[in-house]
């Protein structure tokens, strides 16, 4: 990148794919949300590589941001739905602003490990959506990840690095209180996440936001996820660092 180009990416529109190679033809790897700020890292024509929030890199088209010397500085996040009970197109769910609007709160207002599942909650019966971390969709490890940004801790994007995240906080998995998280996968990978919802209660995305549980006894039992439970991991501790 020559020393012209400008520093940030940052994004004006709801959500906007992020690629692994920059061609709409490539793996879509995460999205970023109106008014991120992402670090340029190079340029291929109309296609911007950068550097998200969390750390993730990929490709971007030009035509979902714009390119800046500085980084955007929001002042409110969409943290609820609307006045209507819903998440806007313009301004989905964890997007940045600097005025407000129903449903966003003070960037500098950290929600909590108490609110955790009042803010996972909300966001019931959206669809699942591969790389997707916003109202418009969510995979497993997005929800997660954007649910407790919103609450006041930042973690990594995909499962598997939230599991050696919270490596030194695991529980068993009768003792998990809500918002607790459960890893599941094969071989120690984890390749899904989702909150408890007290034990072995879950709540996570698989089709869309729902509740399951992986207790046989209990209502909506996910035999699937039962199978490759691997661990549950208690979020309290990042919260009082």
């Amino acid at each position: 990148m020559s020393r012209e180009q400008k520093s940030w990416f940052v994004i004006d529109i709801g959500s906007a794919p992020v690629y692994d190679e920059p061609t709409f033809k490539s793996s879509w790897l995460t999205e970023t949300v109106y008014g991120e700020s992402c670090k340029t890292l190079d340029q291929e024509k109309d296609w911007i590589q950068i550097k998200c929030d969390d750390g993730y890199v990929g490709w971007v088209h030009s035509f979902y941001g714009f390119q800046t010397m500085e980084r955007n500085n929001p002042r409110y996040i969409v943290a609820y739905p609307n006045d209507n009970g819903l998440f806007s197109c313009e301004y989905p769910f964890g997007s940045m602003l600097k005025h407000k609007i129903s449903g966003t709160i003070p960037l500098n207002q950290r929600l909590g490990l108490d609110n955790v599942m009042n803010i996972a909650q909300s966001l019931l019966g959206i669809p699942y959506r591969w790389g997707g971390k916003s109202s418009f969709g969510f995979d497993c490890s997005g929800l997660v990840q954007s649910v407790l940004k919103i609450c006041g801790i930042n973690i990594p994007r995909d499962a598997q690095d939230q599991r050696l995240f919270f490596k030194n906080n695991q529980i068993d998995l009768l003792d998990a209180r809500p918002g607790d998280l459960h890893f599941f996968g094969v071989k120690d990978n984890a390749t899904h996440v989702g909150f408890s919802t007290e034990g072995a209660g879950l709540f996570h995305s698989q089709g869309f936001v729902k509740k399951d549980s992986i207790d046989s006894a209990t209502k909506g039992y996910n035999k699937e996820l039962r199978d490759i439970y691997l661990s549950t991991h208690s979020i309290k501790c990042k919260f009082e660092q």
